[in-house]
């Protein structure tokens, strides 16, 4: 091969001198003859954030030769991508790319196994694709970019079970015939859990088994910090025997506004450590979005990302960082018992839930001068669509890309109501606050007057569904613990015995294309 079939036989004295008189002048005339005999040797890379050029992957050819984070895999999230970077005997020199399956066979579905596109597009739906080396300032080097699947679970549920699943990128040198095949890991999208009003990581303590399961990678949101001490002034008022709760107020009774943009950077920072290999194989991989479950109002605070301005940027491709959320007992809609709780008719009530630590404001201001609004406030609505808070009228607002979300309603059963009728606590309510609508209504029978519609003993039932037909309806379940201490009866939605974390982890198992995610706002 190296010209030396045409040198004397080894039974000559001078055959080793002109073999390797051969081989020097070869590799000092003809390199590409000598690179030419290496299979092709194909390195994926992350391109966020050293080869993004705004939204996209660079087209500087210089850039990608030289940056990028190796990663051995990506997140099946439908949104990251990964660089194909190849060294070239010279520019001009052709390499086939294929994506080949879990069967070993060329895929035939981009949506399952992740596409291939050349440098400059945004369309990941080949499974082969053939591009021609570039010169760059590294040498030679032949480009191309993989598109990841559009989520972990494939339909026909193959992988319910699996923590990773695997393709194969083959890489052809078109003029040599050689080949090399890389395998990619692809896995779940990082899970990111968000508690809801007056919530905290504890809120999931129970939430078993999905919460220790090893398929999933989880991180926790956290934003129930103590931020009373920072309140000068807030509305409405409270009894003068609860005025000292004030001062241990969490961050959870406060709003949207206030607490997406903490919440939203706490996720940020949980896909870079997933990325950077904090993850079910612990590998470097290429990761943009996360899955999302929240109870209650985090899912508003997830539905109100798309309105700060970080969550469209460039390192997400202009896609969101989010890829499906799974909401449950969500407010979409509102709560009645919001705008009854910052009535003057109902501060009794509203005293008693503050001395628990749920504080229940419509705005407050802090001592900065700075005025935000309250959770309660932002969850006002009558749980039909109407009389919706701005926060939540700005939620039915169009984005740029709909949020895929599966909806869980939870209802109250009969027997967990009539609890609020042997209830000490519910009692005591009842004849402190004698004069309080919502201290009145605090019965089996009463309770359900507040909504006119069934609900979790918090949210009625169509607004948990945002009014939507596509959902999934779990009964026997109150909305939290905290509702058990007035004496409705447990399970709460995020208790194992409740059976919502089975239901959670059968949608996480589901394609994200299927028709029980609804993209929101509709």
């Amino acid at each position: 091969m190296f010209f030396s079939q045409d040198l004397p036989s080894r039974n000559f004295p001078g055959t080793v001198k002109l073999r390797l008189s051969a081989l020097v002048v070869t590799a000092t005339l003809f390199p590409a003859l000598l690179v030419a005999q290496n299979p092709p040797q194909l390195t994926l890379l992350d391109p966020v954030p050293a080869l993004l050029m705004g939204s996209m992957v660079t087209t500087n050819v210089n850039t990608l030769a030289s940056k990028g984070r190796a990663v051995q895999g990506s997140s099946a999230d439908g949104a990251s991508e990964v660089v194909l970077r190849v060294p070239a005997s010279s520019a001009g020199e052709q390499f086939t790319f294929t994506v080949i399956n879990d069967q070993g066979q060329q895929s035939d579905s981009a949506a399952e196994d992740g596409g291939l596109a050349a440098i400059g597009s945004t369309s990941f739906t080949l499974s082969q694709l053939t591009v021609s080396a570039v010169s760059t300032s590294q040498g030679p080097m032949a480009f191309a970019i993989y598109g990841a699947p559009v989520d972990f679970p494939r339909p026909e549920g193959q992988d319910v079970n699996a923590t990773d699943r695997f393709i194969s990128l083959n890489v052809l040198a078109v003029d040599t015939g050689l080949s090399s095949s890389t395998q990619v890991t692809l896995l779940r999208p990082p899970l990111g859990l968000i508690h809801g009003l007056w919530g905290s990581p504890a809120s999931w303590a129970d939430f078993t088994p999905l919460i220790t399961d090893p398929r999933f990678t989880i991180g926790i949101a956290n934003y129930s910090q103590v931020i009373g001490g920072q309140i000068k002034t807030y509305k409405p008022s409270l009894p003068v025997w609860a005025l000292s709760s004030v001062k241990s107020a969490q961050a959870s009774s406060l709003g949207f506004a206030y607490n997406a943009p903490i919440v939203l950077q706490q996720l940020s920072a949980f896909v870079n450590q997933f990325k950077n290999g904090a993850n079910a194989v612990g590998i470097p991989v290429a990761a943009v979005q996360v899955d999302i479950v929240a109870h209650g109002m985090g899912g508003d605070i997830t539905r109100t990302f798309p309105m700060i301005k970080s969550f469209y940027g460039n390192t997400t491709f202009g896609l969101g960082g989010v890829h499906k959320m799974i909401t449950i007992g969500t407010p979409h809609w509102g709560s009645p018992l919001a705008p009854h709780l910052l009535d003057n008719n109902n501060q009794c009530v509203r005293g008693v839930l503050a001395t628990s630590g749920s504080l229940s404001f419509s705005s407050v201001t802090f001592k900065n001068g700075k005025t935000t609004t309250g959770g309660v406030g932002d969850l006002q609505g009558d749980g039909f669509g109407n009389g919706l808070s701005p926060a939540l009228q700005a939620l039915q607002n169009p984005i740029p890309h709909p949020l895929p979300t599966a909806l869980i309603q939870g209802l109250e059963s009969q027997s967990q109501l009539d609890g609020l009728d042997t209830s000490a606590v519910a009692a005591s309510i009842r004849l402190l606050c004698s004069g309080d609508y919502l201290a009145q209504h605090l019965t089996s029978t009463g309770w359900p007057e507040v909504f006119n519609q069934e609900s979790d003993s918090i949210v009625p039932a169509l607004s948990e569904v945002a009014g939507l037909t596509d959902f999934t309806q779990v009964d026997g379940v109150i909305h939290s613990s905290s509702a058990e201490l007035l004496g409705f009866g447990p399970p709460a939605e995020l208790d194992a015995a409740g059976d919502i974390p089975a239901v959670v982890t059968n949608l996480l198992n589901t394609p994200v294309t299927n028709a029980v995610y609804v993209g929101l706002p509709q």
